[in-house]
């Protein structure tokens, strides 16, 4: 039988520090003192912004600015961008440009939005949440290159708990067998998950309720209290408006939990760029074999256990079981529409524009 460690704070370079949890997956984290000196003077909302989207045109404009006068840096911090901007007040200690390099990943929000699209994209019976997309997110690329630090926030229960609420799990007849184990007494745990736990970049949040309703908000409140400690991107599709009057997550008031979500969370989208045809070709062209179900874990020994020696002809097929060697799916952060217009209206105070070749 397999033991599980959790671990639920990160350790190593991620900007958390380390704390161990007795198996409970307790949410405590606090910020390392060496955020503070990692931290970095504010800058435009837009600027920021075109840190997180890879706004070439923003930098190259900013860049420009940096090289001439100085005192457009002053009043561009503090300039709205909209109409609705003006309506809105920022909280005394809310900057709209960000301070740090950091990005909290709603988990949950992330792989639920991977099973959603494929739900849709192959019209599938069942949605199951992704572990492949959290991965996507804390591995992005450009953020890499960028300088950024990804940190994930999701539920125990997506890592460690039943079939129907790990991640790559959803149920006995669907659960991937190459990424979740069976620890024994009708628990599983997604390995996959839990070496990232381990790695330092995932932290695990407890939904227990003391008063015994649970608390299915917990992993949302956590990561905006650790946001806003960390002067930290959201990336989450999820716009938190049911939080507005939480108490105790540190906001003074509904209205500065709105603002600072509007100027640090933004959307996020998967792209599943190849066709039907070319995934099944692709599919038989890798020899990749499917291992969906409880049949496939050898030490099963739970409840209703179908006994299927190989996969069923007429099965569904389980796209949410390929890796991504056989069905390509690419992680998108989105920036919402305020962030569209302070990007336009950036580049139009600077008065940037295409460079052309004249012939």
């Amino acid at each position: 039988m397999t033991t599980v460690s959790v671990t639920t704070v990160t350790k190593g370079a991620a900007p958390w520090r380390r704390h161990r949890c007795g198996g409970g997956g307790c949410a405590s984290v606090s910020l390392s003192p060496r955020c503070v000196v990692r931290a970095r003077a504010s800058e435009p909302w837009a600027v920021s912004c075109a840190r997180v989207f890879q706004w070439d045109d923003v930098l190259d404009a900013r860049a420009t600015a940096a090289t001439g006068e100085d005192d457009d840096t002053s009043t561009s911090t503090t300039t709205t961008t909209t109409s609705e901007e003006n309506a809105a007040h920022t909280a005394p200690t809310l900057m709209r440009g960000t301070t740090g390099n950091f990005i909290v990943i709603d988990g949950a929000n992330l792989a639920w939005g991977l099973a959603q699209k494929l739900k849709s994209r192959f019209t599938s019976k069942t949605r199951v949440p992704m572990s492949a997309a959290v991965l996507a997110a804390l591995d992005y690329e450009p953020w890499r290159a960028s300088g950024f630090t990804t940190h994930a926030f999701i539920p125990r229960e997506y890592v460690v708990g039943y079939v129907n609420s790990v991640c790559d799990g959803g149920g006995l007849s669907t659960v991937n067998a190459e990424l979740v184990e069976y620890l024994g007494k009708g628990m599983w745990v997604n390995r996959r998950l839990m070496d990232e736990v381990d790695a330092g970049r995932l932290t695990l949040v407890s939904r227990d309720g003391v008063d015994g309703r649970g608390l299915r908000k917990a992993d949302d409140l956590t990561i905006l209290t650790r946001a806003k400690e960390a002067d930290a991107w959201i990336c989450s599709n999820d716009k938190f408006r049911d939080h507005r009057r939480e108490r105790g997550i540190g906001f003074s008031s509904g209205k500065a939990l709105k603002e600072f979500a509007r100027l640090r969370r933004f959307d996020h989208n998967f792209l599943i760029p190849l066709e039907d045809d070319v995934i099944s070709a692709t599919v038989e062209a890798s020899g990749w074999t499917p291992k969906v179900g409880a049949s496939f874990v050898e030490n099963y020994d739970g409840p209703q256990r179908r006994v299927v020696p190989e996969r069923e002809p007429d099965a569904p097929t389980p796209y949410h079981a390929m890796p991504q060697r056989v069905l390509p799916v690419y992680f998108e952060p989105l920036p919402t529409d305020s962030m569209k217009t302070a990007r336009k209206t950036y580049l139009e105070r600077q008065g940037w524009s295409v460079s052309r070749i004249i012939a």
